[in-house]
């Protein structure tokens, strides 16, 4: 395919550097704390019956998020990757909101909609239905992250499905056989590496699942492996136990990468993507309902915010918060916007750096059909953010440095680890689809390797790279 795979490899290797470098330096950090005063920290983690409780809380809810993810995901990605209709892509991007809005925020809307005293509740009342509690309890942690999640699975199975050539399915068809029988031997073999992926991707993202649980759980009883290390930082002010801790979550994720990365490859086909079919009547019909379906699932917890932004819970109209914030005598003021320009520039800084070091990588690994490069890749994905979080407050802790800017190079720097992963398996589905007979094409036609990176395959990978962005 390439005139030479070494143009691929060494247009990756700085990013492979700076990923080395950025989960190497708290993963160290950790070590070296663990082991501060000997091993006595980590055997008895490793000991303790506790550890496995919380392992097999944290493995059962993850395994349970992903697949109902996943279950909803497919009849609606089923439709989506093969007919359009007016309001698709607005419909897909909306859906995404919920998985880009922080974790904080979607708990935030949880409360507030589902709340004991929330809008559901106040709406049910009006209509004389009694309350439903759903707040701080299992199934809370379930819904949250189905609700972070679906949008995931429906996005990465959408994108393949209506990338898929329809001549199998047609000649399946043809042969006698009905719908069930043709998605259980033709398609779904074919969707079975993204489905695996998205299956993968989201387990990781619950089992090192913290702020749904500690605040959306309510108890300790509902502690993943992670809340507890918060626990040990924070409260317990243990950070030899929590940096033990958290080896033993790097080694047991690390398991869980290897044993599903197994599945995720994706097979290369010869075309970008199929021509939707245009929804019309019954299937226009089917299509307002998938639409309202979604959005009845995705919208009223971010409306709930703006809702309770305006209104008290009587329901009464009210601009105090907003009076609040823009008083300068509250004190507020000031640190308000710098939280926002923070925000926002470490957001679009760290957004920037990852996908365009993930680019680099997925048509490394494409092209050179590196499959253990996209397992190293999602590494960060085997340690969970608040692991991340404290090896580089150990990081800063050991630079003994009270800088403004060496606090912001390492916030930014992990939220660059964390992203980069998802934007490298967000990408590598697109590289690996970018089509043979292009290349070829191109260096027939005399353009060079780095004129074809530039020319066929940048742009053909560009709606990846925004939705890696976004």
């Amino acid at each position: 395919m390439a005139k030479n795979g070494n143009i691929y490899l060494r247009r990756s290797l700085p990013a492979i550097f700076v990923l080395a470098l950025l989960y190497i330096l708290p993963l160290a950090s950790i070590f070296l704390r663990a082991f501060e005063n000997g091993a006595e920290a980590l055997l008895e983690v490793f000991k303790d019956s506790y550890t496995y409780r919380l392992l097999g809380f944290s493995a059962g809810q993850a395994l349970l998020s992903a697949a109902i993810s996943i279950l909803l995901a497919l009849p609606f990605a089923a439709f989506l990757g093969k007919y359009t209709f007016p309001g698709r892509k607005l419909l897909l991007a909306l859906s995404a909101l919920s998985f880009t809005m922080p974790s904080i925020l979607a708990v935030l809307g949880f409360v507030i909609f589902y709340g004991n005293n929330g809008v559901l509740n106040s709406i049910l009342n009006q209509f004389g239905i009694e309350s439903i509690k759903v707040l701080y309890s299992y199934g809370a942690i379930i819904l949250a992250h189905v609700y972070l999640n679906f949008p995931v699975a429906l996005s990465l199975i959408t994108g393949a499905w209506s990338s898929l050539s329809d001549r199998e399915e047609l000649a399946s068809y043809m042969m006698g056989k009905g719908k069930v029988k043709t998605f259980l031997s033709v398609t779904l073999p074919k969707l079975k590496g993204t489905i695996v992926s998205a299956f993968s991707l989201i387990f990781l993202f619950c089992f090192s699942s913290f702020m749904i649980v500690l605040v959306l759980g309510g108890k300790p009883s509902y502690y993943t492996l992670e809340a507890e290390i918060y626990k040990r930082t924070y409260t317990d002010l243990n950070p030899a136990s929590s940096a033990a801790l958290s080896i033993f979550v790097f080694i047991v994720n690390l398991l869980f990468l290897l044993i599903l990365s197994g599945g995720s490859r994706i097979k290369k086909t010869g075309r970008t993507s199929k021509t939707l079919i245009k929804a019309r009547k019954g299937k226009l019909l089917k299509a307002f309902f998938i639409t309202l379906l979604i959005l009845l699932f995705i919208l009223p917890p971010l409306l709930s915010i703006l809702y309770r932004a305006f209104f008290t819970k009587s329901g009464e109209f009210t601009l105090k918060a907003w009076s609040d914030i823009s008083n300068s005598k509250v004190g507020l003021q000031s640190s308000s916007k710098v939280a926002i320009v923070n925000s926002l520039a470490i957001a679009f800084l760290a957004a920037i750096l990852s996908s365009r070091l993930a680019e680099s990588i997925v048509l490394h690994a494409a092209r050179n059909n590196a499959k253990t490069l996209p397992i190293l890749s999602s590494l960060p994905l085997a340690t969970g953010s608040v692991t991340l979080g404290l090896g580089f407050s150990f990081v800063s802790s050991y630079i003994s440095s009270n800088s403004l800017y060496i606090s912001y190079l390492m916030v930014l720097m992990a939220h660059l680890v964390i992203a980069l992963p998802f934007a490298v398996r967000t990408m590598l589905p697109g590289a690996k689809r970018i089509p043979s007979s292009l290349i070829l094409a191109s260096y027939t036609m005399g353009a060079s390797e780095r004129k074809t990176i530039r020319k066929v395959e940048r742009p053909l990978l560009a709606p990846y790279r925004r939705k890696a962005f976004a």
